[in-house]
């Protein structure tokens, strides 16, 4: 995407930047022409979306050194990139690059509009914020009203304070059956309340913007149509407009409920474009179910007849706007749907049929059919659920055996015959489950897995033990296999999740149903776990049944010796390590202080971590022996089961101006290379082992100052200890470099 950006050295000129990746607020950008990219904090630097230079009458030119490189080409190359980069919006850039979702945060207040009535809100709390699908609370209900599912980007919602800024005619009115809120005194002290909680976490007032894009309708009172019924979203039936708020928004009732639609949740708060409201006769042209009113005498179903006995007048094909039919959806394609008669419930679901702009969905393991339409908040992508991890409803493989009894033998033989299918896989959790998977995890999987399909029955069982271990990433770095696999065996991709991130590798797994009990036997040794703790066999009572009796054995007897045993790095052990004198300490250290020096240094003194000076409330053998730890490859945030993190701090202390003047650099830290950042990390006591990884991410001097203890846990996923120590280190140098000349002098 493009922007942008001032030249480094003149503020007030511009030109147009490249960016090449994003960690938060800080980017890494490349102007165009240039061959070098660099990092970019958006939050102090002067950057626009493109066009905002000539739309505010700013000098936009390339620097220098791009100038005298290409001279009059460079026009030419600057079209290119035009036409084939995208513009940043600038909603991204006022919010630091974070998406609509990333803004949302729990607690937050929003306006939620009433089903049939677009003047009336009430007052709602985010309780959950699931990749944009939100569950919120009305303010003040009881057990009257449930929590409601809906998504970030659907019309009923607006921020906070968007119906006092109205004004009449809009309103809060309470939503449940009886209105306890009817007393304009508990009315305000609600609302009071509500004001008075939105101040923890305000929401922003751009995150939930109405619709402003509504066409005028020309329904009138009266008129006759076809609306698919709100209460089974299956059946089109016979419906009413029954009341016009204003130009852009009517209500439509089912006829069966004309007097009692609000109870009966049978309409549709519409405007021109809505997708579930038809001209009559479109459910008999497009095949859907159509259900006569009650009213209606036995036999066929017929507009004419019907209109003539009401006295009344169809709606005219002009007033339903012109709908977009279905593109790129095909019959018996695979996505995740949302169960209509139940929110929570995400089901795995099959395109059955198309019509127009509504796409028929069967929900797979209820059978259900459901129509919706194309662009419906209820339709999700598949794999949705696994991304945002959400329980996802899966169609139930064994459901063949409740076929008759002449099929069910055809398809037993079939199944013995293939070997690519594959018989239940059980997880025996009270086995010993080794040092790398959580006891308490393991519990939480299902008993089984399968019986189904080898491979994914396989990926399946590995993926689930995958996220019950400490370290997932690490788990599958060592799975991972590089090169053709061994015979009999197939390399299918596996995953494994970090917060948002996901990482992919590729892991033999058995392709014959004859060597199923020796993968999985050969995965639970490399796992240092008991043979028996995942297979074909089931051992309900592992203490009498488990053929390698792991409750009686050494737990040693299943270690291989390459990996450290016990608990993860990082947990607490219940022990204590004994203080050492001070004076045990200093001669300790003085054979590790004659180290290289610094690349920027000026002093003859080599560079260490900054220690605080002694006072009554630092102890400096404490501070030393926290930064004897060192960094692993994979971050905390893969191992959930530790509870406490050894010496780790919320924030880092504040540091006083005479600590940082121990540090003495000939070169101003903003002039840093890459090397350089490397050398001086390298150097310090705390953060030697991250300097390989700080060099990877070609992290130079002006990146290393803008980096805050947010991006360094977000992007560069270290634990919280040392991610506080490579703060400290970061806002000394940052200190350093605003005093540069000072320092220098003294």
């Amino acid at each position: 995407m493009l922007l942008e950006v001032c030249h480094r050295n003149n503020p007030d000129v511009y030109w147009i930047a490249e960016i090449t990746m994003v960690c938060g607020h800080v980017l890494r950008i490349k102007f165009i022409g240039a061959e070098s990219d660099f990092w970019c904090d958006i939050s102090n630097t002067k950057v626009h979306p493109l066009g905002w230079c000539g739309k505010y009458d700013e000098l936009i030119e390339p620097p220098d050194a791009i100038n005298e490189k290409y001279g009059d080409k460079i026009i030419d190359i600057m079209k290119n990139a035009l036409m084939d980069g995208q513009s940043v919006s600038i909603e991204a850039l006022n919010n630091k690059g974070l998406s609509p979702i990333d803004r949302i945060k729990v607690g937050m207040k929003v306006e939620v509009q009433n089903l049939i009535d677009p003047y009336r809100y009430w007052i709602a709390t985010v309780c959950e914020n699931v990749g944009g699908r939100l569950l919120v609370r009305y303010d003040g209900c009881d057990e009257d009203l449930q929590q409601l599912w809906i998504f970030f980007s659907n019309p009923r919602l607006s921020s906070f304070g968007y119906v006092t800024n109205k004004g009449s005619p809009w309103q809060f009115k309470y939503p449940g059956k009886v209105n306890k809120f009817s007393c304009k005194n508990k009315l305000s002290a609600q609302l009071r309340q509500s004001a008075e909680e939105a101040i923890k976490e305000p929401t922003p007032p751009d995150l939930f913007v109405p619709n402003q894009s509504l066409e005028a309708h020309n329904f009138v009172t009266g008129m006759k149509l076809e609306a698919l019924c709100p209460q089974d979203m299956r059946t089109v039936r016979p419906a009413t407009v029954s009341k016009v708020f204003n130009n852009f928004h009517f209500l439509v009732a089912l006829d069966d409920h004309a007097d009692d639609y609000e109870d009966a949740n049978a309409a549709w708060l519409c405007d021109s474009m809505h997708p579930y409201i038809y001209p009559i006769g479109w459910a008999q042209r497009h095949g859907l179910a159509f259900k006569s009113p009650k009213a209606w005498k036995e036999g066929p179903f017929d507009w004419d007849e019907y209109l003539s006995a009401t006295s009344s007048v169809p709606a005219p094909d002009y007033c339903f706007g012109t709908k977009q039919p279905l593109k790129g959806i095909e019959v018996n394609m695979k996505l995740e749907a949302v169960n209509p008669q139940n929110h929570e419930e995400i089901h795995v679901a099959r395109v059955d049929c198309v019509a127009e702009h509504m796409v028929c969905v069967e929900l797979l393991p209820l059978g259900e059919k459901y129509w919706f339409a194309q662009r419906s908040d209820l339709l999700l992508p598949a794999g949705w659920c696994d991304a945002n991890n959400y329980a996802l409803h899966i169609p139930d493989v064994s459901a063949a055996k409740q076929q008759p009894v002449e099929e069910v033998k055809l398809i037993k033989d079939d199944i013995k015959n293939s070997e690519e299918w594959c018989d239940r896989i059980y997880f025996n959790y009270k086995c010993y489950a080794g040092p790398s998977i959580s006891r308490n995890k393991l519990s939480q999987l299902p008993k089984h897995v399968g019986p189904g399909p080898l491979t994914l029955v396989l990926k399946e069982v590995l993926n689930k033990i995958i996220s019950a271990s400490y370290k997932p990433a690490k788990l599958l770095k060592d799975w991972e296999t590089e090169g053709p696999p061994e015979e009999g065996m197939r390399l299918e991709m596996l995953r494994a999740k970090l917060k948002s991130s996901t990482y992919h590798a590729y892991v033999p797994i058995a392709t014959r149903r004859a060597q199923v009990p020796a993968f999985c036997r050969a995965a639970c040794v490399r796992l240092q776990a008991c043979p028996a703790l995942f297979g074909t066999h089931h051992y309900s009572r592992p203490r009498a049944a488990c053929p390698h009796a792991c409750h009686q054995v050494d737990k040693a007897t299943f270690h291989n010796g390459t990996e450290r045993r016990g608990r993860p790095k990082g947990s607490v052990n219940g022990k204590k390590k004994k203080k050492k004198g001070a004076h045990e300490k200093r001669d300790k250290e003085q054979p590790s202080q004659e180290r290289e020096k610094e690349p920027g240094e000026c002093s003859p003194r080599p560079v260490r971590a900054v220690r605080k000076r002694a006072s009554p409330d630092s102890d400096t053998e404490t501070s030393s022996t926290s930064r004897d730890k060192r960094i692993s490859d994979v971050s905390d945030a893969e191992e959930p089961e530790l509870k406490k993190l050894r010496g780790a701090r919320d924030a880092p202390r504040p540091f006083e101006r005479d600590l940082a003047l121990e540090l003495k650099l000939s070169r101003n830290p903003l002039d840093w290379s890459v090397d350089d950042v490397y050398a001086y990390l390298s150097s310090t006591d705390d953060c030697k082992p991250v300097a390989e990884r700080m060099k990877r991410e070609e992290i130079d001097g002006e990146a290393f100052v803008m980096l805050d203890l947010p991006v360094i846990r977000d992007f560069l996923h270290m634990k919280k200890e040392f991610a506080l120590q490579l703060s400290k280190h970061i806002a000394i140098v940052r200190w350093y470099t605003h005093n540069f000349e000072q320092n220098c002098g003294s």
